[in-house]
């Protein structure tokens, strides 16, 4: 990968002795939220490794999965203090920083996973990424969650009508919420471990989250129509900016590199999941719909009449958005 040959580089400076001699052992503190085997926190390992041997064992990286440290909310704020030097958490916990974290989840814009990473590399993406640097939180770059589904109950979720009458557990995606309320259905904020026993007890009969958290908690017993839901979310790598400034700039290379690397590889390896999380639902007695271009087309439409009030929310680059989203 590009990113991984930048790093070759690094290491010959290394070799030479020419960048790091002189400067200070350095080390990170990065909390995350979800479980020691969770995708994001082996990839975050990944990256810890990468960093101590790039950079000849100067910086360290301590990684702290399942809230041992912080949950996201308090990390963040943590994160803001210079109490926390890295995390990765989801645009969404970022919107209370910077608006433009929401334009991530835009639903409907993206007719491939590499056309979102198209987007989310771009110069409107990186734009959005490094949008909360008023608020003392340096953006390095942003990764895929990887597979979005809607479950419910008894059918699939595949055009606008479909979700009328609908009430779906959301954890707070106003976009998403949006949608789903455009489309005549409501939504209810719950915590992802809620959901089965409300499901159960018909606090809701559908849910919207990733396609690997639903296998996890084991909701195709009581949401078994799953439907891939076409909008992306994001796990967004960023800095304390009070610690991120006072970096030598061969410390700040290597770590931005490294977390490029690391989130470019993610991104593949997430989707790569997708048919072995098809075959497990099945084999659970799942059902499992992909939406046809028409459906995309048809949700697409019915949505459109959103794009005024999100104009005069987020400006200008609301139409930067759109454009970026179809290659233009």
């Amino acid at each position: 990968m590009r990113w991984l040959n930048k790093m070759l580089v690094v290491a010959v400076l290394v070799a030479f002795g020419f960048a790091y001699s002189a400067e200070p052992e350095v080390t990170i503190k990065f909390p995350l939220k979800v479980s020691l085997k969770h995708p994001r926190t082996l990839k975050t390992q990944e990256f810890a490794k990468w960093v101590e041997k790039y950079s000849n064992g100067k910086i360290k990286v301590e990684v702290y999965p399942g809230s041992q440290l912080y949950k996201t909310k308090e990390g963040l704020q943590a994160l803001t203090m210079g109490g926390v030097e890295m995390m990765n958490p989801p645009n969404g916990h970022l919107v209370a920083y910077s608006k433009l974290f929401d334009l991530i989840e835009l639903p409907f814009i993206f007719n491939t996973p590499q056309d979102f990473w198209n987007f989310l590399y771009s110069d409107i993406g990186w734009k959005i990424i490094k949008s909360a640097e008023k608020s003392n939180i340096v953006g390095l770059t942003a990764m895929d969650e990887g597979p979005m589904v809607i479950a419910a109950k008894d059918h699939f979720v595949k055009s606008p009508k479909d979700f009328k009458g609908m009430k779906i557990r959301t954890s707070g995606h106003p976009i998403v919420e949006d949608a789903i309320r455009t489309f005549g259905g409501s939504t209810v904020r719950l915590p992802l471990g809620e959901v089965y026993t409300a499901a159960q007890q018909g606090v809701i009969n559908g849910v919207y989250t990733t396609f690997s958290a639903y296998m996890k908690k084991h909701l195709y017993e009581v949401l078994p129509y799953v439907t891939l839901f076409p909008n992306h979310g994001a796990y967004v790598w960023v800095a304390s900016k009070q610690w991120w400034d006072k970096l030598p700039p061969y410390y700040k290379y290597i770590i931005e590199t490294a977390a490029k690397s690391a989130a470019a590889e993610y991104d593949v390896e997430i989707w790569s999941n997708l048919d072995n999380y098809i075959q497990q639902l099945k084999s659970h007695g799942g059902h499992y719909y992909r939406p046809t271009p028409k459906d995309l087309k048809a949700m697409e439409k019915a949505f459109s009449p959103n794009w005024k009030k999100y104009k005069a929310k987020y400006g200008p680059i609301f139409d930067d958005v759109l454009k970026a989203a179809k290659g233009k």
